[in-house]
């Protein structure tokens, strides 16, 4: 997840600017600790170097090519979308996976974000919809199948994600349940809903406040004078 936010930010060319932890613990959902125990295993791994001015950083991302055709070549498949994409570091890839910038303003626990990010990985382009296993998604952002349904559970009652069962019928007629067909909200939609959902918040707020004053200075009309 740090390292996704770190991506994030040089692809809005911010990633010569000092940065704090305690920035990239609000984005990501984790403590400032952990944060800083991340950044240490990405500089000693090489995906990035960085350069420290005091409590803040700047930092640089380190070509990863050789990484990835290691990777490849101890994995059966490969799941990459479309092909030839420039990454961040000016190094060619089969293709790269854009992380909307905006998900990082969704305030989710590390755990949240990076199960809808991989969602948002594997849903389709016109369709928004994909149907991995708990299995599939834990194998992927490296969690059990529990913490995978907790954390999908979150995200739709958080209005993120919607989920539909599917059932799989056999050759020999017998039916059984699928996975889940998940529906990714579109993210412009999502922040549309949080603005008004807070601004109906800020009223109400601002509506109890005129109440508690007028009874304030119904009950003590002197003070109010």
């Amino acid at each position: 997840m740090v390292y996704l936010y770190l991506i994030c930010r040089k692809s809005l060319k911010h990633g010569a600017d000092e940065i704090n932890c305690a920035v990239i613990s609000k984005a990501v959902g984790l403590c400032e600790k952990t944060v800083r125990t991340h950044l240490h295993t990405l500089a000693d791994t090489e995906f990035i170097k960085t350069e420290h001015h005091g409590q803040a950083f700047s930092y640089s991302l380190c070509p990863i090519q050789s990484k990835v055709q290691e990777h490849r070549g101890t994995t059966s498949r490969s799941r990459w979308i479309s092909t030839k994409q420039v990454w961040s570091t000016g190094e060619v890839f089969d293709a790269v996976f854009p992380v909307p910038v905006e998900v990082f303003q969704l305030d989710l626990e590390g755990g949240e974000l990076l199960v809808y990010i991989y969602l948002q990985y594997q849903k389709g382009v016109r369709s928004g919809q994909c149907w991995p296993s708990y299995a599939t998604i834990g194998a992927a952002v490296g969690m059990g199948r529990k913490t995978v349904q907790k954390h999908v559970r979150s995200l739709i009652d958080m209005g993120l994600i919607q989920a539909e069962d599917t059932t799989i019928c056999r050759r020999d007629g017998h039916r059984y349940n699928g996975s889940l067909l998940y529906t990714v909200k579109p993210i412009e939609q999502i922040l549309k809903e949080c603005e008004k959902a807070l601004l109906v918040e800020l009223k109400l707020a601002e509506a109890q406040r005129k109440w508690d004053r007028r009874c304030q200075q119904r009950d003590h009309p002197r003070s109010a004078l």
